[in-house]
């Protein structure tokens, strides 16, 4: 397979600049490796000087020494420059610059810590697509174009083929990691029109796997394939397949639907209240739905972030229908909403629910639930669209947005049907 093409070194001069123009405006300059302790920058305790590749730069302090070739200025932002360098070997890594007298790099041992697993990722990125260049590596926020800062994330390219790739820290739950992996993968579709960036890889801590596994057989394959890695405490990776594990899903047998508020008080809360005033009029939402019953969250979600309010009503023609409350702006919400809607489902295929007592008198259809998310229309996050595209298509969604006094009195303001981006 061919190698991997590297970016051509600077000329010692141009990062010597970036370098100096840093420390001329830092106060409280540190240099900071992945792996090592900070060590303090001081004008007696630091030599530049220019080598045949690039920049060689050390540094030191009582208990800590730094000596690293500098091939390249990967970012450069206030009071922080992120540099590319060879280590011994040739192999690559990074140092960062930062000014700790700014507020925004008091956490810069945090930031350590997440440098270091950006570097395992690298290694795995090299173990899985051996050949392939490798792009965009890095650990960073995006808020404008909602790249989270928790998971670093990269991009693979061999020819005009690419994947986007994303990983979740160990201390993390990975329960968010597919929602902003899709979101990255689709921010470099648009950005990379001479790409076709076809997959997306997800490596996830050990255990942690298997409700990203269960979301991913819901996706729609035609604009992603995706595939799902777990690591060990080694940080050493395995494939895990999509397909197998079983949905993990119970239906008790119904209650008494709590009784309906006759003045549900905002005073509860915001989505406290928008649940009991929809659970005592659904109609509200959709004039097909039957008034009652109107049940909470049935079956329970367990083991994964829940921020949403579940309810589960019928039409009237029998068609069961899952909504899913949300009071503000959260970019998880069409995923954590398909954890409902594929276990109703799963039980609805099996005419379970009539058997276990729910929907007195109404006769239910086997049919695929029907999935309305139910936001204020200001608090529909901007990527809701876009993770919607990514659903199966056999799902049918609804965005419901409510008008702006909404907390006062529930009104539609805009009704959007399909999992696909308008136009």
């Amino acid at each position: 397979m061919p190698k991997p093409t590297a970016s051509p070194i600077p000329p010692p001069e141009v990062l010597l600049g970036f370098i100096q123009r840093f420390l001329d405006q830092a106060r409280e300059p540190v240099l900071l490796e992945p792996g090592a302790p900070l060590i303090a920058i001081t004008a007696e305790r630091l030599a530049l000087s220019p080598s045949a590749r690039g920049l060689r730069l050390e540094a030191w302090d009582e208990t800590a020494n730094c000596n690293r070739r500098v091939i390249g200025v990967r970012e450069c932002g206030p009071g922080k420059v992120e540099l590319e360098i060879e280590k011994f070997g040739g192999k690559r890594g990074r140092l960062v610059l930062a000014d700790r007298a700014r507020p925004l790099h008091q956490g810069l041992p945090r930031e350590a810590g997440r440098m270091v697993f950006a570097e395992r990722f690298r290694d795995f990125l090299c173990r899985q697509f051996p050949g392939w260049r490798l792009d965009d590596l890095t650990a960073h926020g995006d808020k404008e174009h909602s790249l989270s800062q928790i998971y670093p994330r990269a991009m693979v390219v061999q020819g005009q083929r690419a994947w986007a790739a994303i990983a979740a820290p160990p201390e993390d739950s990975g329960d968010r990691l597919l929602t902003f992996g899709l979101i990255w993968h689709n921010y470099l579709r648009l950005r990379e029109r001479g790409l076709h960036v076809e997959g997306l890889a997800l490596l996830l801590p050990q255990g942690r796997a298997r409700t990203t596994c269960l979301r991913v057989r819901w996706l729609n394959p035609r604009p992603v394939r995706v595939a799902v890695f777990e690591y060990d405490a080694q940080l050493w990776e395995r494939s895990v397949e999509v397909a197998q594990g079983n949905l993990d899903t119970v239906l008790h047998p119904a209650s008494r639907p709590a009784p309906r508020p006759a003045h549900p008080r905002p005073e509860h809360g915001p989505e406290w209240w928008l649940e009991q005033t929809i659970r005592a009029n659904p109609r509200l939402i959709d004039a097909h739905l039957c008034r009652e019953p109107v049940y909470g969250q049935v079956p329970v979600v367990a083991g994964v972030e829940r921020g949403l309010i579940d309810l589960l009503a019928a039409t009237d023609d029998g068609r069961l229908t899952v909504m899913e409350l949300k009071a503000s702006e959260d970019p998880h919400l069409p995923i954590q909403a398909l954890d409902y809607w594929m276990r109703v489902a799963w039980h609805a295929e099996r005419g379970e629910f009539p058997a276990a007592g729910y929907f007195p008198g109404i006769a239910l259809r086997a049919a695929p639930p029907r999935l309305i998310l139910v936001a204020p229309s200001l608090e529909f996050h901007p990527t809701t669209e876009i993770l919607l595209s990514y659903l199966n298509p056999s799902i049918e969604v609804e965005r419901v947005g409510l008008a702006v006094e909404w907390h006062r009195q529930i009104r539609v303001s805009f009704r959007l049907q399909g999992t696909r981006r308008p136009g």
